[in-house]
């Protein structure tokens, strides 16, 4: 469904004007207008408490500390877009992966809030940000 979009163009009722825009920054086939997707993440909890099952995975790792997972999983080193993609069917089920992907993809979530990906934030585990599904972009050199 197609929502419409009403602009004051200036002029009276009588020159109204119907633009239809199809674009998106986000989609994944290249066009005029394109920001590359770095990255996605997301993990799928079923029935477990999230933040639970996360901190059971970084226990049997040998951890006490999220941010300790800073020195053993390699994150993107500066700032992105995040976009929530819900149910997204490339999330990691934490039931069946090893307690590495599943430290890998907490700790991307970690440094997301539901607009950004900040590396230079703390890593912040709440129900929210694990059972989120986010798929990061580039925005580097992008203008409109």
């Amino acid at each position: 469904m197609i929502a419409a979009v009403w602009a004051n163009t200036g002029g009276p009722a009588s020159r109204r004007r119907t633009e239809g825009v199809r674009a998106s920054l986000l989609r994944t086939s290249s066009g005029p207008v394109h920001m590359p997707r770095v990255i996605r993440a997301g993990l799928r909890f079923g029935d477990r408490e999230p933040i639970d099952a996360v901190l059971e995975a970084l226990a049997r790792a040998g951890l006490d500390d999220a941010e300790m997972l800073r020195e053993r999983y390699l994150a993107p080193p500066a700032p992105l877009l995040v976009r929530i993609v819900p149910n997204a069917a490339w999330s990691v089920p934490v039931d069946s992966a090893s307690d590495d992907a599943v430290l890998e993809q907490a700790l991307l979530l970690g440094l997301c809030t539901a607009f950004q990906y900040d590396p230079a934030r703390p890593v912040l585990w709440t129900r929210a940000s694990l059972t989120r599904c986010v798929e990061m972009h580039d925005a580097a050199g992008f203008y409109a």
